[in-house]
């Protein structure tokens, strides 16, 4: 069983038992879903995918393809390419991501640690993403601030 963490970059499903790990500083073979691994992983640090679906929903008002907090005191942060309901998916760490760029019918995305993936799917659906991680993130840091008072 695998469980997201700071050095997880991307999960790249394979088909709906098999999903592609790619971490800091290695990628492998996982015999499980996306879906089964990120709700394992939102289960790990105290709540379920269902559960951070919802309250990202109601933080933000998202109800399809919901970037998720997969843990909140380190603010990790990953966001589904397709709908949350596919075991088969791609999730992208937010937190870990520097920039990423079209190129022909391919996004490529680059890491923060300089690692380089690129993967045939849709810049615009990616963009669209990365933009709703950010609300989302930004959501998140506003409310601490204003506990922190």
């Amino acid at each position: 069983m695998y469980e997201i963490d700071l050095s997880t970059l991307m999960l790249i499903g394979i088909d709906d038992n098999n999903t592609k790990v790619i971490t800091t500083d290695k990628e492998f073979i996982v015999n499980e879903s996306c879906k089964k691994i990120v709700d394992n992983s939102c289960k790990f640090f105290g709540s379920s995918l269902t559960d951070r679906i919802k309250a990202t929903n109601r933080l933000v008002k998202m109800a399809s393809k919901t970037p998720i907090i997969i843990e909140e005191s380190r603010n990790i942060i990953f966001f589904p390419l397709k709908s949350t309901r596919e075991k088969n998916n791609i999730w992208i760490s937010f937190n870990q991501l520097e920039n990423y760029s079209k190129e022909d019918n391919n996004t490529v995305f680059k890491f923060k640690n300089n690692k380089v993936v690129t993967i045939k799917f849709s810049y615009y659906i990616v963009d669209n993403q990365v933009t709703r991680s950010l609300i989302l993130d930004y959501e998140i840091n506003n409310r601490r601030k204003s506990l922190k008072k």
